[in-house]
Formats: structure tokens, C-alpha cells, sequence
């Protein structure tokens, strides 16, 4: 059997369309057509219902799916060969994570896979939670670090830390609330503010509305910025107050043009997790990246000039 043939299927099943599956390859959508229909003749069983909204695993479908993934795991770690681990590693490894964790220790991971594995390239592409658990799921991801993320068919995920989260507001604001710096004041309180807040579909925004929910609140989110650039120029502005790890507003927090108060009762925090495609096999120049991150965080945190209420897991 072709383990091409294999590859595609899969990536054609996770996709859920020949169309989109194709570009990703870089082949026609005809040519994976009929690479799909030899598989399916080769198995002697039909694999893909084809419908008007793309394609979807038949019960046969899902069955050799959840069979094949592993093993096309497992051989593409054992062809890389043992005489890989005597070369220097090399190879393109594309990284995505929110714009705070990337102010906070972008840079530093750079320097490190630099300094230990030079033959590594790294890209790095930020956006919030949603967008990049999607680009992880399409194939333009290696690793991701995301908001929340949990383990699914196509992704598989790893607790790297927690981050206590922060009403962040222009000092007049903060002041007219009666919120001192350094205080903290009761989630319920953002019942009655009005917020600027990511869309629903990025987990720092649905971890805020679990919380409401328990508190039996509603979030009164005037603006839906999915920018973090943006979501900061308003609290700036004193239009509205927003809700963020401290890492992102670090700077203006000491500067002074922006106050950031701790949410309690409950205690708010949000969960950053390590992602990873199961779909696609990880090179041990992907493995090197993953092995770095979570060193280079507990460093980055450390140089903070100020206290960044993150706590990082142990490795397991």
C-alpha cells in the first residue's frame, strides 16, 4: 500500500474537503481525487462519504483512520534513522503563539535554539488562540501555544503554565471604580463595566465566560477587538476597561499609563498549553523546540522587571 495514498486520505478526512486538502499538499484536486479512490478500491471498502459541503469519514472510514495514524507516526520517527542523532539537527520549524506570549519570550527562544541547535530555523506567527489552533489544525503550524487549547482528533496538547488574569484599565477609570493599583477586586465587578474583549471563538475570552457563567454574571463586552494592539489603545484611551495576563501590558503597567488589578473570588487565571498536529509526524528538530520551550518561559519570567503572576508547570 502507498503510504502516500495513506497521507493524503488523512489529511483529506481532517480537512474535510479534497479542495482545501489539495492546496495544502500542493497537488491538483483531481490527482488527489484519484489517489483517495485507489486507496479506497486497495481497502475494498468505501472511506469517504462525498456530499455537497466536502467529505466526511465513513463509520470504515473512521475506523482505518484511528488505525493508520499512529503507525504513519511511528515510520516517519524510524526512517529519520539512528544515524540521525549523530548529525547536527537542521530543518524549518514554524511556531504560533499569542502576541503575549510572543513579547514575552519570542525573541528569547530565538536566541536559544540559535545558541544550542543553529541548523534550525525557526518562523513565528502570533495571533490569538482561535486563529492559530486553526492554522496548527490546516498545516501551517508545527507547534502552538495557545489559550486553553484541549486535546482533540487532530491536536494533541501539553499544560505549560498558568496566568492570573488582570482588569486593566486607564488610571482615571481605575480610580473613578475605586481600583488600587496592586489591589484586587471581585470578578463579579466586571459585570458592571463595560469591556473590550476578544471574540468568543479565542480562549482568553471563553475563559472569562465560564467564570461568568459560575458567578451567574453576564460580561457587558461593548467592543470585540480581536487585535491585542487595539484591545490596549482603548484601556489607553479610557474608553473601556479590558481583561489580560500582565505579560501584555508589562510595560505600561510601569509606566503608569495603565492600572492592572487582579480578578478574585473566584481567583481568574487561564491555562497555556503546548500544541502539537497529530496529523503530521515530529522531526527531532520539532522535538528540540519543544524541549526548549518551556526552560526559555521559566527564564523569560524570571527577567520580568516586575511580577509577571505566571506559574509554570513541571515538565512531565
Amino acid at each position: 500500500m502507498d503510504l502516500k495514498r495513506l497521507e493524503y486520505f488523512l489529511l483529506v478526512a481532517d480537512h474535510g474537503s479534497f479542495s482545501r486538502a489539495a492546496s495544502i499538499i500542493g497537488v491538483s484536486q483531481p490527482a488527489l481525487g484519484r489517489q483517495v479512490q485507489r486507496l479506497e478500491k486497495d481497502c475494498g471498502a468505501r472511506l469517504l462519504y462525498r456530499h455537497g459541503r466536502g467529505v466526511s469519514l465513513t463509520p470504515e472510514g473512521l475506523d482505518f483512520a484511528d488505525r493508520i495514524r499512529p503507525l504513519i507516526r511511528d515510520l516517519a520517527l524510524a526512517m529519520e534513522g539512528p544515524a540521525a542523532a549523530q548529525r547536527p539537527l537542521s530543518g524549518e520549524i514554524t511556531i504560533g503563539m499569542t502576541p503575549t506570549l510572543m513579547s514575552l519570550m519570542g525573541l528569547h527562544l530565538l536566541q536559544k535554539l540559535r545558541e544550542v541547535h543553529p541548523g534550525i530555523k525557526l518562523n513565528f506567527l502570533t495571533g490569538y488562540s482561535g486563529y492559530v489552533h486553526e492554522w496548527l489544525v490546516d498545516g501551517r503550524l508545527d507547534i502552538a501555544i495557545l489559550h486553553d487549547a484541549r486535546r482533540s482528533r487532530h491536536i494533541a496538547v501539553d499544560f505549560l503554565a498558568s496566568a492570573r488574569l488582570f482588569l486593566v484599565s486607564h488610571p482615571d477609570a481605575a480610580a473613578a471604580e475605586g481600583f488600587i493599583s496592586g489591589a484586587s477586586v471581585p470578578a463579579r465587578s466586571l459585570a458592571r463595566l463595560s469591556l473590550a474583549l476578544p471574540s468568543r471563538t479565542h480562549g482568553l475570552r471563553r475563559t472569562l465566560e465560564a467564570v461568568a457563567s459560575k458567578l451567574g454574571i453576564a460580561l457587558r463586552v461593548d467592543y470585540e477587538l480581536d487585535t491585542l494592539e487595539l484591545l490596549k489603545d482603548v484601556a489607553l484611551a479610557g474608553v473601556a476597561h479590558t481583561v489580560l495576563a500582565l505579560p501584555a501590558v508589562a510595560g505600561e503597567v510601569m509606566s503608569g499609563s495603565l492600572k492592572a488589578v487582579a480578578l478574585r473570588s473566584p481567583p481568574v487565571e487561564t491555562r497555556l498549553m503546548v500544541a502539537t498536529s497529530l496529523n503530521r509526524p515530529q522531526t527531532q528538530a520539532g522535538r528540540a523546540v519543544l524541549e526548549a520551550i518551556r526552560p526559555v518561559l521559566v527564564s523569560s519570567i524570571e527577567r520580568s522587571p516586575i511580577p509577571l503572576h505566571m506559574a509554570v508547570a513541571q515538565a512531565r
